[in-house]
């Protein structure tokens, strides 16, 4: 089955309020059947950390789309941490020389996860969530790494970051999917008490397989920024990687019910209605696909 992955990151109301950047800096990146998602959260006492983020998930997807192979053959866990924090060091000190700052400056965390020809790599260094959905439902990978305070955390420019860098190479199996989130975005969608990720996680990885990649991002950059950023003053971010599967069916091997779920339908319309808006769902599907310039696509009359 053929991977799909989206990811975006919006501004905090704390920072909207003080005029600061967002500092939640997200990539994807597809590389010879190499599928790589990347996220980064730079830290708030960190004056140019949004460029720390960027330079961060950067370099980390493009280091490990081109050594995803000889990451997981390796034996050896320790050369594999050493070597990607070597590489984003390196390029965090040439962004440093680029900004005239301090490294620590652009102090940054890093979540990555990536796959191909059933394998998997996941690598996190500080707060943050990953999840993962297979047949046995929706598990956490790895979980935020704080100090003694919740807004403690480690850094790619940390001193100790090769301590605390946690790195997991495995068979995808019946993996079908996964989730990385900040700390922001996971005050909403991981319940910290329990260790567990909330359902709408699910519904977020059904959809990044069913929707455009690009109608689908602006849907999640309006979730986040009016549901999401509403329970935090942190900026938030999420990044997706799923596959069709049992767990995340096809959009022909649907139920009504499911389809009516996805298409959002709201209300108590009859069977017939709900019927004719998922056909009009499916023809508007299908025209966005095709080269049509706006006024064509609104002169369209088989979508009225």
């Amino acid at each position: 089955m053929q991977w799909k992955s989206v990811c975006c990151a919006v501004q905090g109301r704390g920072h909207m309020r003080r005029d600061l950047p967002c500092q939640d800096c997200v990539a994807r990146l597809e590389v010879g059947g190499v599928h790589v998602i990347a996220l980064s959260d730079g830290a708030g006492s960190a004056a140019m950390s949004h460029y720390g983020a960027q330079r961060v998930v950067d370099c980390a997807a493009e280091f490990v789309a081109e050594k995803f192979f000889d990451i997981v053959a390796s034996e050896d866990g320790r050369s594999v941490t050493q070597e990607l924090l070597t590489v984003v060091r390196r390029a965090l000190q040439a962004e440093s020389n680029l900004r005239g700052c301090e490294l620590k400056d652009l102090a940054a965390t890093l979540l990555l996860a990536a796959v191909s020809d059933e394998k998997f790599f996941l690598a996190h260094l500080g707060d943050g969530v990953i999840g993962y959905l297979s047949d046995a439902g929706l598990k956490v990978a790895t979980t935020p790494d704080n100090g003694e305070f919740s807004n403690e955390t480690v850094f790619v420019t940390s001193a100790d970051a090769a301590l605390h860098m946690r790195i997991f190479r495995g068979d995808l199996k019946k993996i079908c999917a996964f989730v990385l989130m900040s700390d922001g975005t996971e005050q909403s969608l991981y319940n910290k008490h329990k260790r567990t990720l909330a359902p709408a996680i699910k519904r977020l990885m059904h959809r990044t397989c069913l929707v455009d990649g690009d109608i689908f991002t602006a849907q999640l950059q309006h979730a986040l920024r009016t549901v999401v950023a509403e329970n935090t003053h942190d900026d938030c971010s999420i990044a997706l990687l799923a596959r069709n599967s049992t767990q995340l069916p096809p959009l022909e091997r649907l139920i009504l019910f499911e389809r009516r779920e996805l298409e959002r339908i709201t209300g108590s319309p009859t069977f017939r209605r709900v019927r004719e808006k998922i056909s009009r769902c499916d023809r508007i599907s299908d025209l966005l696909k095709r080269p049509l310039t706006l006024r064509q696509f609104i002169r369209r009359r088989d979508i009225s």
